[in-house]
C-alpha cells in the first residue's frame, strides 16, 4: 500500500493563512522605524516593520533592513547606497499615515515635518528616540523586495522611551487609520504575491 502523502497547499499562503499567520508572523516584527534617503534636496521616509541588528561586535554596527521594490524609498535607496533609520517612539503615532500609508512619489512626505538630516543628507525625523545613518554593503534580491546590509557608520540617541510597536499602537489608532491600513496591506501582498521568491511548485 502506497504510504500516504501529506496534502498540498492549494496556494502558497502559509500554513494557517490569514489572519492567522498575520496574528503569528506579527512577533516577528521589528519595532517600527523610519526609513528614510534623499535625492538631492528631496527626502523621504517610510515606516518599516523589517529593519534589524545585524552584528554582534561593537565597533562593527550592521543592520540588515528589507524594504519593498514598489516603495520610493527603495528606489532613493538603491541609488545612493545609504539610508538613515529614526527609532521612532510610541508617542509619535501621527506619523503612521504620513509616513505609512502614502508613496513618497504622490506628495512630499516631509513637508510641514520637522526634520533634520545626517552626515550624508539622509532625513532625521525630530522626537525620534535615536537616528542611524547606514551604508549599504551587501544587498540580497527577495523578489518583491531587497534586503539591504548595511554598516552603522553614525548614530545618535535623542531621548528615553518606548519603541513604537505595531501590537503597541494598534489599540490606539484611529478606526479610519486602521481600515485605511487594511485596505493598503491587500494591494501589498497581492502585488508580493506575483514577485515575491517562494517554494517552487512541483
Amino acid at each position: 500500500m502506497a504510504e500516504p502523502q501529506p496534502p498540498r497547499p492549494e496556494t502558497d499562503k502559509p500554513p494557517g493563512g490569514p489572519p492567522e499567520a498575520f496574528s503569528v508572523l506579527s512577533y516577528f516584527w521589528t519595532p517600527l522605524v523610519a526609513v528614510g534617503c534623499s535625492r538631492g534636496d528631496r527626502l523621504n521616509a517610510q515606516i518599516s516593520v523589517s529593519t534589524l541588528g545585524a552584528s554582534i561586535v561593537p565597533d562593527r554596527p550592521r543592520l540588515l533592513s528589507v524594504l519593498y521594490k514598489a516603495n520610493f524609498t527603495h528606489e532613493l535607496v538603491v541609488a545612493k547606497g545609504s539610508f538613515s533609520v529614526c527609532l521612532l517612539a510610541q508617542d509619535q503615532s501621527d506619523l503612521i499615515p504620513r509616513l505609512g500609508f502614502v508613496s513618497g512619489r504622490d506628495e512630499d512626505k516631509m513637508a510641514g515635518l520637522d526634520v533634520g538630516v545626517t552626515p550624508k543628507g539622509n532625513p532625521i525625523v525630530k522626537g525620534c528616540l535615536a537616528w542611524l545613518e547606514c551604508q549599504v554593503i551587501d544587498t540580497s534580491d527577495f523578489g518583491d523586495a531587497t534586503c539591504f546590509l548595511a554598516a552603522v557608520t553614525a548614530m545618535e540617541r535623542l531621548r528615553a522611551g518606548e519603541p513604537m510597536s505595531w501590537a503597541g499602537i494598534r489599540s490606539i489608532l484611529p478606526p479610519e487609520w486602521l481600515a485605511q491600513w487594511d485596505r493598503k496591506i491587500v494591494r501589498d501582498i497581492e502585488r508580493s504575491r506575483r514577485l515575491m521568491l517562494w517554494l517552487a511548485h512541483r
